[in-house]
């Protein structure tokens, strides 16, 4: 009992502090009749209890995150959830600052775009974190134990059902770039959104940059977020949504607007939005807290049921009514290594941003 009370302690004065020399804090939460860890479960929840709050830094539309950090106290009720929300890379920005400062209010972090987890763990500033729910997860959407695959995304082509059949819209991602859709087209900017980023990167992989600058000649309108690209859809000001996430369509007709997604036959591109703990976080047992019930089967059901996004958990099923990640031509990142993303990733934004902001050159 004094040595567990001991690693406790050690861990309550080092937790609020950089890690030492870069290394991550090791903190297990474990189960009753497992193995002694460091930390039980119990004593994580007591530790959380003492900090009574978490700040989460989330590209989650605001409305959704609300709704899911409500849920979120309601099973923490003694933990008051901040949310700081804005695009992928607003979000990163902001991270790096508070890192760089060395004045860090983020806990737990999500937004869009592995390759930004991948390389905080290099850099040090993730805390490690055993949790029983990673093996309901596939090997390829959890880095050992820093971070896991929150949510997944999957962006499709939408159009207005009322001025549009079914039979007219593209079903492959070249015929967006057929004469008749010149300026017509809307899309996500990539230098503001993950999963439009994660767009670019995997329909260049599979048709060569050329596909981006026969993209760039259809002169499309760019646009910061997806509500923005169906606004301008339902609108007449633009003819196809030509890369919008498939959940914003579903959540649009749901509330009667007359749009509809087509899933391209060539391949639906497919991101995951991962979440981890900041290693120089100031509640870090609440955001441990926050992270563990955000990939528990309670936490799961809740982000799709809320955001229409999907589940990469082997036990959550998809939003009712969409189609199964199994049942789409989905296009992943394969192979190539998060690290090997993220490299490539400033290179492939400043040519993104030739083709389509010329006026920021």
């Amino acid at each position: 009992m004094v040595g567990a009370l001991a690693a406790v302690v050690a861990l309550v004065l080092v937790a609020g502090c950089p890690p030492p020399n870069g290394n991550e804090i090791r903190v297990t939460v474990s189960t009753a009749g497992e193995a002694a860890q460091e930390l039980t479960r119990e004593e994580l929840i007591a530790l959380s209890r003492r900090e009574a709050e978490v700040w989460w830094y989330t590209s989650l539309p605001e409305e959704e995150a609300e709704a899911f950090l409500a849920r979120f106290e309601q099973a923490y009720p003694f933990i008051e959830a901040h949310l700081v929300r804005g695009s992928t890379f607003e979000i990163v920005r902001r991270i790096d600052q508070e890192l760089a400062r060395g004045e860090v209010r983020a806990d737990c972090l999500h937004v869009l775009d592995p390759a930004v987890f991948d390389d905080l763990r290099r850099r040090g500033e993730l805390y490690a974190h055993e949790t029983e729910h990673s093996r309901h997860f596939p090997p390829e959407y959890i880095q050992g134990d820093q971070w896991a695959a929150m949510r997944a995304v999957t962006v499709c082509v939408a159009y207005d059902t009322s001025r549009m059949s079914v039979e007219e819209v593209p079903t492959t991602w070249p015929e967006l770039l057929a004469p008749r859709w010149e300026g017509r087209i809307g899309l996500k900017d990539a230098q503001t959104g993950g999963s439009a980023y994660s767009q670019y990167y995997l329909l260049r992989e599979e048709y060569g940059v050329h596909f981006w600058r026969e993209m760039a000649v259809q002169h499309p309108q760019l646009f910061r977020s997806s509500s923005d690209t169906l606004a301008a859809l339902t609108s007449g000001k633009i003819d196809l949504a030509g890369g919008i996430l498939g959940y914003s369509v579903y959540a649009a007709a749901d509330e009667g607007s007359p749009v509809a997604a087509v899933w391209p036959t060539d391949g639906v591109p497919m991101t995951i939005g991962p979440i981890a703990v900041v290693g120089r976080a100031p509640h870090p047992h609440a955001g441990i807290l926050f992270m563990d019930w955000s990939l528990s089967d309670e936490g799961q059901r809740a982000i799709v049921e809320i955001s229409g996004g999907y589940s990469v958990r082997d036990d959550v099923d998809p939003p009712s009514g969409r189609p199964r990640l199994s049942e789409l031509n989905t296009m992943t990142h394969g192979s190539v290594s998060w690290t090997e993303y993220r490299t490539r990733q400033e290179r492939l934004q400043s040519e993104y941003s030739r083709l389509f902001h010329p006026e920021s050159e």
